[in-house]
């Protein structure tokens, strides 16, 4: 099978012209060249997320018409080799295309299946379209050499393919091995999360589901980055900086209600290291300010300040005993201390690669969200893949694993006071609602896959999978899309993909 076609790629200038090696990423053993050097000079012209720098092969030379692979990470403003026209300054239009057209089977009726908590609709028990399914459109245009501005628009069947912005930027190359980028881009967070959306992108039908469904949920980014890349014989390196806002809906199942969730101050850094057999990636994001509001979040947070109110006045009644008014003012200043339970300031971590030795490939991350927040927890997570070529088909495996680190949150500042039957009821409802809420925001999980990919012809991939996802216990949810605690806490899964770029 031929590679994706990325026009100039195959110039020794390759680094120097912004030419794109993105859509290449993630794919199959067989369907890589042993065109290394090539690969690095490409790899280091990308304009995108430093995740899409695992394409380690490059085709031969194509037309500067040959369509434009749909790679979300890597715009095609950093694509196609200028053509003499656009070398001169014209302006200059292009667009490409992504879509997945996938269908899954789950035999779980407690329990949904999501790849991200602003899904609206699960995969639920029986067949859905609703997990993997998505088209993406994207236009460039190429104002000026060395400038110019793109939008990509995803639309999806759980939203009833109303189409959502994902990239709206302005690309400026300031040196042949320096560009910026202002405006919105894809996540840069981990390590396929750039491209969790372009299913022919990568090898297996989607990013493993206990790691990647926490992190999909931030799919853009608010700002802008700068990256540098420079390439030495057989290596090359990009060094990307980035620093902007997210927001979304999140949904909570159980629930049926979404709130607002933003991110602010979001800032970080990653490295990229290409070598001819291998590519590593580490990066490091810092997040201000995460909250959330609406819907019953709301409810809690009053019921909270309610019953800190109620306990400050306890606290100010004159006859009480030496040394209880104080005693209940702490605990007052406990109860508060409790609103917004869902707020945080995470950081995520994440360190993989993406190796291939002749027909092998195996793939592997290893990645830590610290939410800095008593009830979303600290999370250390993994998955490892191996595929192995067939020709043009690539069965494969996954294993991958998230794993809650760290206690509970404390609820003991809700603990009865004994003065007032009321006031106690009200602190062992409000200590139980939010036991609950601790419950469903437990993450933990794993996932066993086992499927294979078939490139059918030039930029058409199908792939077959069947996934075991399992939680450490009935009483938690991990990343299934649940309406009550205890559930059937394993869930099998299977889909037939059909992908595609245009």
């Amino acid at each position: 099978m031929t590679s994706l076609p990325v026009p100039g790629s195959a110039r020794p200038d390759a680094a120097h012209k912004g030419n794109s090696a993105g859509a290449l990423a993630r794919r199959p053993a067989s369907a890589r060249p042993a065109s290394a050097k090539l690969a690095s000079l490409a790899l280091l012209a990308s304009a995108g997320a430093p995740v899409a720098l695992h394409a380690q092969e490059i085709a031969s030379p194509a037309p500067a018409d040959a369509p434009l692979p749909a790679d979300a990470s890597l715009p095609a403003d950093s694509g196609p080799a200028a053509s003499p026209g656009e070398a001169h300054g014209l302006k200059a239009l292009r667009l490409s295309g992504f879509a997945t057209l996938g269908f899954t089977y789950n035999d779980n009726s407690h329990a949904g299946v999501i790849t991200s908590y602003a899904q609206a609709h699960p995969a639920n028990s029986g067949f859905s379209a609703d997990l993997d399914s998505v088209v993406g459109v994207q236009a460039v245009w190429t104002p000026l050499k060395g400038t110019s501005i793109t939008v990509q628009l995803v639309a999806r069947p759980d939203n009833g393919m109303k189409p959502a912005v994902r990239m709206a930027y302005l690309r400026h190359e300031l040196t042949p091995s320096l560009a910026v980028r202002g405006g919105r881009i894809r996540s840069p967070l981990y390590f396929d999360s750039d491209v969790s959306e372009v299913g022919y992108a990568y090898l297996t039908a989607r990013p493993p589901i206990p790691l990647y469904t926490i992190v999909n949920s931030v799919d853009t980014l608010d700002g802008g980055d700068v990256q540098w890349r420079h390439s030495w014989h057989d290596v090359a390196v990009l060094l990307q900086a980035y620093y902007g806002n997210s927001q979304y809906r999140h949904h909570f199942y159980n629930d049926g209600f979404a709130a607002h969730a933003k991110l602010t101050g979001i800032k970080g850094g990653a490295v990229s290291l290409i070598l001819p057999w291998i590519t590593l990636r580490a990066s490091r994001t810092w997040i201000s300010s995460y909250t959330m509001r609406g819907g019953a979040i709301d409810t809690l947070d009053a019921g909270l300040e309610t019953l800190a109110t109620q306990m400050n006045a306890a606290a100010a009644n004159p006859y009480l005993p030496a040394g209880y008014g104080a005693a209940l003012g702490a605990q007052a200043s406990a109860i508060s201390a409790l609103m917004y339970p869902f707020d945080n300031h995470p950081i995520y971590t994440s360190v993989g690669f993406d190796a291939s030795f002749n027909k092998l490939r195996v793939l592997g991350e290893w990645a830590e969200l610290d939410s800095r927040s008593r009830m979303v927890g600290r999370y250390q997570g993994y998955q490892v893949t191996v595929g192995y070529a067939l020709g043009n088909v690539t069965p494969y495996a996954t294993y991958a694993r998230q794993r809650r680190l760290g206690p509970a949150l404390d609820t003991s500042a809700l603990n009865a006071t004994g003065l007032s039957e009321q006031l106690d009821a009200g602190l062992a409802q409000m200590q139980q609602a939010l036991a609950l809420a601790g419950s469903y925001a437990n993450l933990s999980g794993s996932s066993l896959s086992l499927g294979a990919r078939w490139d059918v012809r030039e930029h058409v991939a199908i792939k077959a999978q069947y996934d075991r996802l399992e939680t450490p216990a009935s009483t938690i949810p991990g990343t299934f899309a649940v309406s009550a605690l205890p559930i059937r806490n394993r869930a099998n899964l299977a889909t037939v993909n059909l992908n595609l770029v245009f």
